[in-house]
């Protein structure tokens, strides 16, 4: 997944490192096991969270004061390209009852 952002698109990480999480938990008071839905929720402090850790991974110093004065409408989450392909289904199993 990427963040496309005023101050440019960044690749959100797969894995954080224990700093980023701190920085994720210090920005968004969230634990590991609470981003995915709060993100789904559109939790802005998450929001805000992960467009600055992406950003800090590309070496670009980004605060949480400077995302704060971005309107939601500027932040956008982009799938991966390997996400929209299809993907083969498998077939149903018989139900045995």
């Amino acid at each position: 997944m990427k963040i496309k952002c005023p101050a440019g698109t960044f690749e959100v990480p797969e894995e954080f490192t224990l700093r980023e999480m701190k920085t994720i938990k210090n920005v968004s008071g969230l634990l590991p096991g609470q981003i995915e839905e709060a993100l789904e929720q559109g939790d802005t402090g998450v929001v805000t969270a992960l467009v600055v850790v992406a950003a800090q991974r590309t070496g670009k110093r980004l605060t949480e004061d400077m995302v704060l004065d971005w309107t939601l409408s500027d932040i956008e989450f982009l799938a991966d390209e390997e996400d929209d392909k299809p993907t083969k289904k498998k077939k149903a199993e018989p139900d045995p009852s």
